[in-house]
């Protein structure tokens, strides 16, 4: 061991030792090379061998934001109003319309699917964009009933001619646009992928009980479409979001898969043939949830991002009950003139919904470009999921890179 103050391993001092010169060489060599090492270490734990270890700084933004290029939106042809209803069970237009505010949905037919429903909202958006259906780079398919339950989002890709994407299905009941727009947002921050056609589309109508007018009454089919291209990261289009679940309350709505019978595997061993059973609700309860969580994720999402309840534009809700809207509106404080509301025509259509009211809104002029929106999607799982758009562009309105 050698004592760097002067001292050698064995007590002598160097210097005065009878071979004073080769020792004093030999220290020499050895200091040289061990500082070499000692830098050398310090340098490799910096990651930069050779250099001066950078100093700590702030992480950098993400390289891009995303643009709202276009949207679009389908529904079935088929209509069924409250009226049609009244004559099959015992409820009326009038009984229908003040607990809910819906007045009509729309009802897929036997020859009709999903995939086709879908595939013409994301064509919509597209031709809406004046965007080339090969640059995109992926199709994310918002749903909880897809016609195949592996996922229907490779179908719909196919069907439209997105050779070069890749699909797949993302279910959130009827937060699921709301989802899935956050989720395509990433996909782009990132830089993974330039252009994505999000998708929300749902066909609860063949899972509803017809027979339950607490049920059946509510709900639609339908779908809607929107494609995020990546714009520069000070335009980015979503100032914010906030995403939630509580596994607690899946009881009070869904629709459960069902033992049917059980068939012999082995001697001692059997399996479970399956199927889903309708939707069911408790509404009470659900009512609850969405009246409290709505405002309280869109509060939090405002002040988050330092935007007074007077700056957003448009108050854009899952349309599932025109009282939880109002009440949303109102605990936020904006006037009930700026929901975005097509409730009376199609009902509640879970994941399509956002994306229908906003498609609709768009092309009737009611949303402009530039517009600042407050989103909400809320149901079954329970989830939620709060954001904050700019309509169109970026936050300048700006366009995609």
């Amino acid at each position: 061991m050698v004592i760097l103050d002067g001292a050698d391993a064995d007590g002598l001092n160097p210097r005065s030792s009878p071979g004073h010169g080769a020792s004093a060489a030999l220290r020499a060599t050895f200091l040289s090379v061990l500082t070499g090492v000692i830098l050398a270490l310090g340098a490799r734990r910096a990651g930069r061998v050779g250099r001066v270890p950078p100093r700590r700084v702030r992480r950098k933004a993400l390289p891009f934001g995303i643009a709202v290029a276009g949207t679009g939106s389908v529904a079935p042809e088929m209509v069924v109003s409250n009226d049609d209803l009244s004559e099959v069970m015992e409820t009326t237009d009038e009984w229908i319309t003040q607990r809910t505010g819906i007045r009509r949905r729309h009802v897929m037919e036997d020859e009709e699917t999903l995939a086709s429903l879908s595939a013409k909202a994301a064509t919509k958006a597209l031709e809406d964009a004046k965007f080339n259906v090969e640059d995109v780079d992926l199709v994310l398919h918002a749903t909880s009933t897809p016609d195949d339950l592996f996922g229907t989002g490779p179908q719909v890709a196919s069907m439209i001619g997105a050779t070069n994407a890749v699909a797949f299905d993302l279910t959130a009941a009827c937060s699921g646009f709301v989802f899935a727009l956050v989720t395509a947002a990433q996909y782009v921050r990132s830089g993974a992928f330039k252009n994505v056609l999000v998708i929300g589309a749902d066909g609860l109508s063949r899972w509803v009980d017809w027979s339950d007018r607490g049920t059946c009454v509510l709900f639609g089919d339908g779908a809607g479409a929107m494609l995020i291209t990546a714009a520069e990261s000070e335009n980015d289009a979503l100032l914010g979001f906030e995403l939630g679940s509580d596994g607690h309350g899946a009881c009070h709505l869904g629709v459960n898969a069902e033992n049917e019978s059980s068939f012999q595997v082995g001697a001692s061993k059997s399996a479970q043939s399956a199927k889903y059973g309708k939707l069911t609700m408790n509404g009470k309860e659900v009512f609850r949830f969405a009246t409290s969580r709505v405002p309280q994720t869109l509060s939090k999402l405002l002040e988050r991002h330092q935007i007074a309840p007077e700056e957003v534009d448009w108050l854009l809700l899952h349309q599932a009950n025109r009282r939880i809207m109002d009440s949303a509106a109102k605990r936020l404080g904006m006037p009930q003139e700026k929901i975005i509301c097509n409730l009376d025509e199609y009902g509640n259509t879970s994941a399509a919904s956002i994306p229908l009211a906003l498609d609709e809104a768009m092309r009737d002029g009611r949303v402009k470009k530039g517009d600042l929106l407050a989103c909400c999607g809320f149901g079954a799982g329970l989830t939620w999921g709060g954001a904050v758009p700019w309509c169109r562009g970026g936050a300048d309105g700006g366009d995609a890179v």
